[in-house]
């Protein structure tokens, strides 16, 4: 196991002086709570305009892509107030006092902002599972990115790395793998469900055949999303042939030996012969 432990420390201490600066600065103080009324006049909006409007009538003369965006942002209101407050309180902070003594406000509105922006995007995913999943490991992603942490994160999840056969693992791949896995996963159920659709269309086949080629369809499909996903972020799947040295070159003795002495035989057949 290999675990860079001066990196990790590294980036605790950064975390712990960036951390200790803004807590010991009474403007900090001021913003939590200008952003926990910011959050209190969100929610209390955002239940009312759901609890007034109708969401199947919004926009229902209006193009699908359209309907989506004003569904997806009316589901999430509280968001789209809370992040319009904040901005509000970031420029009267500005205008007020310096930049750096309104840095959470502008953190928090980022924040809102970016979740909106991936429920946006998102919103194509049915399967809830995934579109959990996918929403929050890009806020995460994007949460670091806003605060700066991103970098020292990645360097801190691949300093620490377990050797797996020919096989380098570490926590920033194993999380890289199971979001494309699950990503990967959904499209291939995707692109099955549509092929077993336009395969019930058919009349030409009968259902056992119809089964049959469902079957195989997810089954190939399956293979090939997770082999994807693992090509993806660098699994190369003969680095997993954690034994293929000494079986193999056991294998090939074996098989050399049995050559020998079935030549053997076959020469002293020929003899008595």
């Amino acid at each position: 196991m290999d675990v860079d432990t001066k990196d990790v420390l590294e980036f605790l201490q950064s975390a712990a002086r960036s951390v200790g600066a803004e807590v010991s600065s009474p403007w900090f103080y001021f913003q939590v709570g200008v952003v926990l009324l910011g959050a209190g006049i969100a929610f209390g909006a955002g239940a009312a305009l759901r609890s007034r409007i109708d969401p199947t009538k919004l926009g229902a003369n209006s193009p699908a892509p359209f309907r989506v965006i004003v569904r997806v942002l009316l589901a999430h209101s509280a968001t789209v107030v809370f992040a319009i407050l904040m901005r509000v309180a970031r420029i009267i902070m500005k205008e007020v006092t310096w930049p750096s003594r309104s840095y959470l406000l502008a953190v928090f509105a980022k924040l809102a902002l970016a979740w909106l922006v991936i429920r946006l995007l998102t919103s194509v995913i049915r399967n809830q599972f995934i579109l959990r999943l996918v929403s929050i490991s890009a806020w995460l992603v994007a949460a670091l990115s806003i605060i700066g942490q991103l970098d020292p994160v990645i360097e801190a999840l691949d300093s620490v790395s377990i050797m797996f056969g020919g096989l380098r693992l570490t926590p920033l791949l194993l999380i890289q793998l199971a979001v494309l896995l699950a990503v990967a996963l959904w499209l291939s159920n995707v692109a099955s469900n549509f092929a077993e659709n336009r395969i019930a269309q058919s009349g030409d086949l009968t259902p056992s055949v119809q089964v049959l080629l469902v079957k195989l369809i997810r089954l190939g499909l399956m293979i090939f999303a997770v082999a994807a996903a693992m090509s993806a972020v660098g699994i190369n799947l003969s680095a997993l042939a954690i034994f293929s040295g000494a079986p193999a070159s056991a294998s090939a003795s074996a098989c050399r030996r049995s050559s020998r002495t079935s030549s053997a035989a076959l020469s002293s057949w020929s003899t008595n012969r």
